[in-house]
């Protein structure tokens, strides 16, 4: 009998891979920013989450 739960292989088939930041998606993310979007409407634009989208933009800005 096995003694892993279906969850747990979920979880191992869903790995995260981090995808560096272009400078596109840096410019496209100020425009957006810009023009009036809230975190979570961008990171649906570029395919990424809410929270790395805010940690990007708020990096850009304090540099």
């Amino acid at each position: 009998m096995s003694m892993t739960s279906g969850y747990e292989s979920k979880v191992e088939e869903k790995k995260r891979t981090y995808r560096h930041w272009t400078t596109l998606e840096d410019r496209k993310l100020l425009e957006l920013r810009n023009s009036g979007l809230k975190f979570k409407q961008i990171a649906t634009q570029l395919e990424r989450t809410a929270i790395s989208v805010e940690k990007r933009y708020r990096k850009i800005v304090n540099n």
